[in-house]
């Protein structure tokens, strides 16, 4: 009978750290006056200024304290299920992909959208690359997440963000960036594989 992960309470305890660093750091920035956030988000036109680090750090500031502590949980819960699958410096790397993957995504193909902020596209991208990990060793439970994280993005892609996300972060719901997220984490993982596959053929 196949584990199911998230039951075994030892799995992820000493690889929690990193996620519990990440979202202090969030809080620090979200505590920064409005003038250093309008310098972080990610912001079309300056981008296409010349201001590229606003393709990382626009993922890491947040409408207002609601949105940072809706993306921190998920960001937490996500950790405690799948940060022991890899190590931290992996996970870091991956979640700075998908980051990029977001902004980049919203540069090139949706000229619409002039400004954006918070993590929620790199999350889609994180959660992604966790359950590809329970599905890639043969583990049920990670393709009913592979499934239901990938669905819930197509419907929003057809019929908007989801029921109270916009009351709850206090603002528009990007969708767009939770499908370049996605798309960037499975970039990532194929990637990997890819890799894999050639080291063992050399």
């Amino acid at each position: 009978m196949t584990a199911i992960p998230f039951l075994s309470p030892l799995r992820t305890s000493a690889s929690l750290p990193w996620a519990f660093l990440l979202a202090l750091g969030l809080a620090v920035l979200q505590l920064l006056p409005a003038e250093a956030h309008d310098w972080l988000r990610y912001e079309r036109p300056a981008v296409a200024a010349g201001q590229w680090w606003r393709l990382v750090t626009g993922n890491l500031i947040h409408l207002g304290w609601a949105h940072y502590l809706l993306n921190t949980g998920a960001l937490l819960v996500g950790a405690w299920l799948f940060a022991a699958e890899r190590p931290p410096l992996q996970w870091l790397v991956a979640l700075l992909c998908c980051g990029l993957a977001v902004n980049l995504g919203l540069f090139w193909f949706n000229p619409e959208i002039y400004w954006c902020v918070g993590l929620s596209g790199v999350l889609h991208g994180f959660l992604l690359i966790g359950a590809w990990d329970w599905a890639r060793r043969g583990d049920p439970v990670g393709w009913g997440l592979l499934f239901l994280w990938c669905g819930k993005v197509i419907w929003e892609q057809s019929s908007g963000a989801m029921p109270m996300s916009e009351e709850i972060v206090g603002g528009a719901v990007i969708t767009a960036a939770h499908l370049w997220g996605l798309l960037g984490g499975l970039a990532y993982v194929l990637g990997e594989a890819g890799w894999r596959r050639w080291r063992r053929q050399v």
